[in-house]
C-alpha cells in the first residue's frame, strides 16, 4: 500500500516538474519577441494600399449565386514592388498565396488564381514584371461557411514585411446580397 502510495506521489512530482519545466521554456524562448507577428490593416477600396514590397488597389467586388453557393469576384490592381516570402517561400514571387477571402471565425478561401479580366491565368514571367496588373481573383463561398460568421467576411492580402512581421491588408466585404458586394 505505501509502494503505491509513494509512486502515485512520484507520478504527480514529475508532472508538475514537467509542467513547470516546459512553462519556463516557453517564457525563455519567447522573452525576445516584441512585435506582433501579424499586424492587421482595414484598407479602404479604390485607394492603394500596401508595402514598398507589394501594393493593390480593389476596384470592384461582385457575388453571384451559383450551384455551389456564392462566386465572390474581385478585381483590383496590383504591383508587385520587389519578391518577398510569400507562402513562407524565400523570394516567391507568387502573391497568389498570400490572398484569402477571410470569413472570420468560419473559414478561409483562396483563389482559384489570379487571372487576366479575359479569364486568362497570369504566367510566373508576367508576376517577376514590376509592372501594375489588372487582376481578378475568383472565390467559391459554400453557404454554411458564410451563415457561421461573427464578422463581415473581408478579402485579405498578407504582405512579409520582415522575417518576423506580416501585415494583412484587409478589405471588408459585405456578401449577404448578390451584386456589389464592397463593405
Amino acid at each position: 500500500m505505501m509502494k503505491k502510495r509513494q509512486r502515485f506521489i512520484g507520478g504527480l512530482l514529475i508532472i508538475v516538474g514537467l509542467i513547470l519545466g516546459g512553462a519556463w521554456q516557453f517564457q525563455r524562448v519567447n522573452r525576445g519577441v516584441t512585435t506582433k507577428p501579424v499586424v492587421e490593416q482595414i484598407v479602404q477600396p479604390h485607394q492603394w494600399s500596401g508595402s514598398r514590397k507589394a501594393q493593390f488597389k480593389m476596384l470592384t467586388a461582385t457575388q453571384r449565386t451559383v450551384t455551389d453557393g456564392k462566386e465572390v469576384t474581385l478585381h483590383l490592381l496590383m504591383q508587385s514592388i520587389k519578391p518577398a516570402n510569400y507562402g513562407f517561400h524565400a523570394n516567391n514571387l507568387n502573391m497568389i498565396e498570400n490572398m484569402w477571402l477571410n470569413i472570420p471565425y468560419s473559414i478561409s478561401n483562396q483563389s482559384r488564381g489570379m487571372q487576366h479580366p479575359n479569364g486568362r491565368y497570369y504566367t510566373e514571367k508576367e508576376w517577376r514584371q514590376p509592372s501594375v496588373k489588372d487582376v481578378t481573383l475568383r472565390f467559391l463561398v459554400i453557404p454554411n461557411s458564410y451563415r457561421q460568421r461573427q464578422q463581415s467576411a473581408r478579402f485579405s492580402f498578407l504582405v512579409p514585411e520582415r522575417s518576423d512581421q506580416f501585415v494583412k491588408y484587409s478589405v471588408r466585404l459585405n456578401l449577404d446580397h448578390d451584386g456589389s458586394v464592397l463593405a
